[in-house]
């Protein structure tokens, strides 16, 4: 798979006027690695190359790089859109007019809270600072945005903070949250809980009605939330937006202050580092099969606890990828998520029932509602005490299938030909999800028995003629279908579109 490169950030330095109690990166000063400016030019050109659409230029803070203008000029000249984050410490009326020249398109200021929570996390007269850089931005007419870091002291101030942000004319808001790595790792107990997810979506969520100010909710925060979608639905335009997973080093990539290349530089260890420019091309690196297989090469059968089984895991990939490893130190599974949130509030409701009718209806209203994740908690409990119902079985069979939870599946199938080896659902369950896991053979002579078990049911002549059909074996595939289609008028009509591509084939061949 081709992967195209979009976005990046660019640590152009390492150096910073402040100690942020929560920076990621711990900066502090100039570091003897850092690329100089004949260097960084060179990465500019290498950019263009790599045909990026925008770039965040920070730091430490960018602005104390004597060159910063020169990187972002550069980077214009090769068809790259710079914009930059920075701590609004040094942002003066010439820093503004220069950025303007080099063709800066955005300017982010960090604001962490009201005066003095933002002072506590960053440094005693910067959020006043802030302000005059706000009005500094406002009068020369520069683009601007804010960007908070969430934690548990500021999360409460989130409307007042609305309110002065209004006053201020701010147009865009971005939200993350505050992380336990670099400096925050020593203020743990400063980092929200996973519950807390919900409240910060419901506050952008309300926001929408006054749409005075654009709220981003980052990568980190979500997922499958339905207020959520609607406020990243409302950001693009009504395009409606669902979580796809990190795009570190699949759209997106970092480049650190020294030159060394990262899917995302909020990943601080080096196990993320796929090589450094001074030794290799951006566009060779990128290109590199091997590079960033972290994240390009992860699947959902390799998620582990609640993930693993999600319904969204195998299109969320356990969420964002700072987020899950700085949370629990791996990639693979992400305790911060607001639909884990939901569906464990609902766990602890559905243990409380006792009857099994209330269990069972309520089972299958989740499965009419597509609703997977939660049936199967309503037919695991139903499982405890009927450990020999086919029909529970068959059913646990079914969501884990649609979980895409396919070693699952044919276990629970196992489970209920181990009872009935003639049920033809468990045998058409344990073909498909044989056929998913990569025993095509097998799987296929499951779903021929399960016809000879009930030769009245249909969806095996279908799922063969479909597996037949996308190998490019037409005749196969068609031979099923006309089985099933002789044995019932409905299913001529079901499988009329699948009948009709197969026709189209065979007359192209």
């Amino acid at each position: 798979m081709k992967y195209t490169p979009v976005t990046a950030v660019w640590e152009i330095t390492f150096a910073c006027n402040m100690r942020c109690k929560h920076c990621g990166s711990s900066c502090t000063n100039a570091l003897p690695d850092e690329l100089t400016e004949e260097e960084a030019l060179k990465v500019c050109d290498e950019i263009g190359k790599l045909k990026l659409s925008y770039i965040t230029l920070s730091g430490g803070e960018p602005l104390i790089r004597k060159d910063w203008h020169k990187i972002a000029k550069r980077l214009k000249e090769n068809n790259v859109t710079p914009n930059m984050i920075t701590n609004g410490w040094l942002l003066t009326q010439e820093n503004v007019r220069m950025a303007k020249e080099a063709g800066i398109s955005n300017i982010a200021i960090s604001l962490d809270g009201l005066r003095e929570t933002h002072d506590f996390m960053r440094k005693e007269g910067s959020f006043d600072r802030i302000l005059t850089s706000l009005d500094i931005l406002r009068e020369n007419k520069m683009p601007s945005s804010i960007i908070t870091t969430i934690n548990s002291k500021n999360i409460h101030e989130l409307p007042e903070l609305y309110e002065l942000l209004k006053e201020k004319n701010v147009k865009n808001w971005q939200m993350q949250y505050a992380m336990p790595m670099g400096n925050f790792v020593e203020n743990r107990d400063l980092i929200i809980e996973p519950h807390q997810i919900d409240d910060i979506i419901e506050f952008a969520h309300n926001t929408l009605k006054e749409n005075k100010i654009r709220i981003d909710l980052a990568d980190c925060v979500g997922y499958y939330n339905n207020d959520e979608i609607e406020v990243r639905t409302h950001n693009e335009e009504n395009t409606e937006y669902l979580w796809t997973g990190c795009l570190a080093g699949k759209n997106a990539l970092g480049i650190r202050y020294n030159g060394d290349v990262v899917g995302c530089t909020s990943l601080r260890d080096d196990i993320f580092i796929e090589g450094n420019v001074r030794d290799r091309s951006l566009v060779d690196l990128w290109n590199d099969e091997k590079s960033f297989e972290w994240n390009r090469k992860i699947t959902k059968d390799q998620l582990t606890g609640f993930c693993a089984n999600c319904q969204f895991g195998a299109y969320c990939l356990a969420g964002c990828s700072v987020l899950k490893y700085t949370t629990g130190k791996k990639l693979v599974e992400n305790e911060y998520c607001s639909y884990k949130v939901a569906v464990d509030k609902e766990k602890c409701e559905i243990n409380k029932i006792d009857d099994e009718n209330i269990l069972l209806e309520k089972g299958n209203l989740a499965l009419e509602e597509e609703q997977y994740q939660l049936a199967e908690i309503y037919f695991s409990k139903l499982f405890e005490s009927n450990k020999n119902n086919v029909e529970i079985i068959n059913k646990l069979g079914y969501i884990h299938y649609k979980l895409e939870n396919y070693d699952s599946c044919t276990e629970w199938n196992k489970a209920s030909l181990a009872i009935d080896k003639d049920n033809a659902y468990s045998l058409k369950g344990m073909g498909l999800a044989l056929v998913k896991t990569g025993a095509r053979t097998e799987g296929i002579k499951y779903l021929e028995k399960a016809i000879v078990a009930d030769n009245a049911l249909l969806d095996p002549y279908y799922e063969l003629a479909l597996i037949f059909y996308e190998d490019n074996e037409f005749n196969k595939a068609k031979e099923f279908l006309n089985q099933g289609r002789q044995k019932s008028e409905s299913f001529i009509e079901t499988s009329k579109e699948l009948y009709d591509l197969i026709l189209k084939q065979e007359t192209c061949n």
